[in-house]
């Protein structure tokens, strides 16, 4: 205390000399200027004078200009010579236009400015600028006089001053002067401060503003030290008189203009609570003195827009309020959550208000710098509400505190719409913001499936919201929610087939997968529809256009139905130990989903190249791969083990694929130009394709026919010696038809090279071993269908010979 009541008499008194030796110069300097100005006023009139005198003289001897004679040049040379004027010499040659009659005013005033004018011009080419010790000597060029009046004099006042602190600090070291007596030197000097500044505040405003601050400071320190030093003032008495310090000066902030007081309020302000603290650590007193005081800036803020107080004040009370929960937390003590919680939604309000008032108050445009000040308290509000309510009942609360949050920001966000009190900008935070909070809801409130089936219709309401409102922010949202679906569906998926009993793969395990499952389809399916009602060539997100998006969307929905039903069927049939059962519906769904592809491209009629043979493909192969479980699926019907009803859906699904088969056929035949060049391997392909199936599923139903009466090893083999020639010969036969009906010769050669296949294998291969009555019946159909062929050939020779021809 005493070592700040000597440095503020200290600076007061530098103050108050230096304002003394200010003015003084300051009169010394208008003096001498009036001076200067006199002086030059008197020589002003002396040569108007002088030319009065010589206009007087001149202008009656010259002869009177008559309107039909021009005076000749003799005429004025002889009046010179009988006339000559009485001037100095700088005189006689600024007079010679007064040598004509009847001068103008405005030429004496020129011929008299001119050449002084061009006498005092500069030269800068030549100019050198003089040294400070140069200007000092021709300012002070009496140095005895310098000496005496002003060097002395500081001096002086330098040593009066340090006396008077050194006298002072005696005094208290003494007791002269009692505590009684410090504080009211402190208030003193605070009051002089204050004093200085208010009378500075036109002529130095920064000066005065850290003059003014300084004296605050002084206010503070002092009540400080009478609290807590001296036991002069209570706790509340200190605490009061400290509110009103801040008051004032937050007044004086407002009054002046000044920022710099504002923020010195504000830190004394929040300084005060310590500098008066009894270390009891009350929370409820410390925050609702904070809440108070942040009031008094938010009220600041409604005639002013000064950031910088904002930052200080949010920072102070972020700071406070988040080194309390800290110690809170880490010490365990017991604290009452509710009341924590509400004087954090307090301070959260009251910052929303101080950073968006003065804005919304004057129409003013938000920066980037504001946004980031509502992202960042909007960000530590709930970073603070979901660590109080994480220990109060257990985080029961969270979610609906994250709700609450997001409702906030919509009332917000409407108010401003209808009253039309906010930018775009602030209206799409508020929007973004609502939508966050309401996403983040239901993953911190439920668990699960629910959350999926959230994000799912969220996702479809936004992108109906944005058709709507053309609010980008929706579209770009309802986007990113729609990812957040298909990562939430598959976090279900995964954390069912971890947790499964069952012998088959799932990735739900109950009904309310399935409902999960099917609800993101619809929605999925819904935002395709959507999309298919804007324009097509509008962007939808990036470079991707409505169109582009709309097919990906329903290329999802297809392929999440295709993944339900299959692994639906895995659910289904979970606990058996084999996929043979399974399979035949698994490839009964793809083959229906074949179907449905095919009549979906018929009816909208696009262009599809070769995305309708690769999905015929498709379902061939899965057949073909799938051959070991159909023969384990014939067996165990045989056997009893499997009804035989799974064995009609393997013929029924064979109907299915066979029909596909022929949906792709003619889509090749309805658009060959498009196949020209790869016509004949798949003239080649697609045969081969059907021979094999054909000859895979007629020994299925050979053995099927016969498996009462022989063993079905023995069936087996009976049909790869007898039943598959004739069959490849039956094929074959097919072949020729098809390809004269249809003239086409590659169908033809391939009928041919079935027919050889055939022969071959017949000599070679199923003459052993066979029966007497296999050998009769294989070599008598061979022979009936070889006579056919070579009769057909000749029935047909001309368009045979047409297609050698072409």
């Amino acid at each position: 205390m005493d070592i700040i009541i000597l440095i503020a008499l200290f600076i007061i008194f530098i103050l108050l000399y230096n304002l003394k030796s200010f003015y003084k110069d300051s009169l010394k300097g208008l003096l001498q200027t009036v001076d200067q100005l006199t002086k030059e006023i008197r020589g002003l009139r002396s040569e108007i004078n002088s030319l009065k005198q010589s206009s007087s003289t001149i202008l009656p001897q010259a002869k009177p200009v008559t309107p039909r004679e021009a005076i000749t040049p003799t005429e004025v040379e002889e009046v010179q010579k009988k006339t000559p004027i009485p001037l100095t010499e700088k005189s006689t040659e600024q007079s010679k236009p007064w040598s004509i009659p009847q001068p103008k005013p405005g030429l004496v005033r020129q011929s008299l400015s001119q050449p002084e004018a061009v006498q005092r011009l500069p030269e800068p080419s030549h100019e050198t600028k003089d040294s400070w010790f140069d200007n000092w000597l021709r300012n002070n060029s009496d140095l005895e006089k310098f000496i005496g009046e002003n060097l002395v004099n500081k001096i002086g006042i330098a040593v009066l001053v340090l006396g008077i602190a050194f006298f002072v600090k005696y005094a208290i070291d003494k007791d002269w002067i009692n505590e009684i007596g410090r504080v009211c030197i402190g208030l003193l000097c605070g009051a002089l401060l204050v004093g200085i500044a208010h009378y500075m505040r036109n002529s130095y405003r920064s000066f005065s503003s850290v003059l003014a601050g300084g004296g605050i400071a002084v206010f503070y320190f002092t009540i400080a030290f009478a609290f807590h030093q001296y036991h002069l003032l209570s706790q509340t008495a200190a605490f009061i008189i400290m509110v009103v310090i801040t008051s004032f000066a937050v007044v004086l902030s407002v009054l002046y203009n000044k920022i710099e007081l504002a923020v010195i309020a504000s830190i004394g302000g929040f300084i005060t609570p310590f500098l008066v603290s009894t270390g009891e650590g009350n929370y409820i007193v410390l925050f609702t003195y904070l809440a108070i005081l942040n009031i008094g800036l938010l009220s600041l803020s409604y005639f002013k827009r000064w950031p910088l107080v904002n930052v200080v004040s949010l920072f102070f009370t972020e700071f406070i309020f988040a080194g309390w929960l800290i110690q809170t937390l880490t010490s365990s003590k017991s604290i009452s959550y509710p009341i924590a919680l509400f004087f954090a939604t307090a301070f959260y309000l009251i910052f929303l208000g101080m950073n968006m008032l003065y804005q919304i108050k004057n129409r003013l445009t938000f920066r980037a710098f504001d946004y980031f000040i509502l992202l960042f308290l909007t960000a530590t509000f709930y970073a603070a509400g979901m660590v109080l309510l994480h220990y109060w009942n257990d985080g029961a609360y969270q979610g609906l505190f994250t709700l609450a949050i997001g409702m906030l920001n919509l009332c917000f966000a409407w108010y401003f719409f209808r009253k039309n009190l906010a930018e775009r900008n602030l209206l799409y935070l508020l929007i973004g913001l609502t939508l966050t909070f309401i996403t983040l809801t239901i993953p911190v409130q439920l668990h699960g499936h629910v959350i999926t089936l959230f994000w799912s219709a969220e996702a479809v309401l936004l992108l109906w919201l944005y058709q709507r409102s053309q609010i980008i922010l929706f579209k770009k949202s309802s986007a990113f929610i729609g990812l957040l679906t298909m990562v939430s569906l598959m976090m279900d998926w995964s954390n069912a087939a971890q947790n499964s009993t069952y012998h088959l793969d799932v990735v739900f395990t109950d009904f309310k997968g399935i409902v999960t499952n099917i609800v993101t389809i619809i929605a999925f399916g819904t935002y395709g529809w959507l999309l298919s009602k804007g324009s097509p060539n509008e962007e939808f997100l990036f470079t991707f256009r409505n169109e582009i998006a709309k097919r990906m969307v329903y290329i999802l929905s297809a392929t999440l139905l295709f993944v339900t039903c299959i692994f639906g069927v895995n659910l289904y049939f979970g606990m058996l130990d084999s996929y043979s059962v399974p399979n035949v519906y698994h490839r009964f769904i793809t083959y229906t989903f074949g179907i449905i592809f095919f009549v979906i491209h018929q009816k909208t009629k696009q262009r599809a190249g070769w995305l309708p043979i690769i999905v015929a493909a498709i379902c061939l192969f899965v057949h073909f791969f799938s051959h070991s479980l159909i023969i384990t699926l014939r067996n165990y019907v045989l056997d009893g083990k499997y009804d035989w009803l799974h064995l009609i859906a393997h013929w029924i699904g064979v109907v299915v694929l066979l029909y596909v088969a022929f949906q792709a056929i003619h889509y090749i035949k309805s658009n060959q130009q498009h196949f020209e060049r790869r016509l004949n391997v798949l003239s080649w392909a697609i045969p081969a394709l059907l021979v094999i199936l054909f000859s895979r599923e007629c020994l299925h139903l050979y053995v099927v026919g016969g498996y009462r009466a022989y063993p079905i090893a023995s069936l087996q083999q009976q049909y790869g010696k007898a039943v598959l020639t004739i069959l490849w010969a039956v094929c074959s036969f097919t072949l020729m038809w098809l390809g004269m009906r249809f003239r086409n010769k590659t169908l033809r050669i391939a009928s041919l090279s079935l027919f050889s296949l055939a022969l071959l294998k017949l000599f070679f291969a199923d003459l052993r071993g066979i029966s007497e009555g296999g050998k009769i019946a294989a070599f008598i159909l061979l022979g009936v269908l070889l006579l056919t062929v070579s009769f057909m050939y000749q029935k047909l020779k001309k368009m045979i010979i047409d297609d050698v021809q072409a």
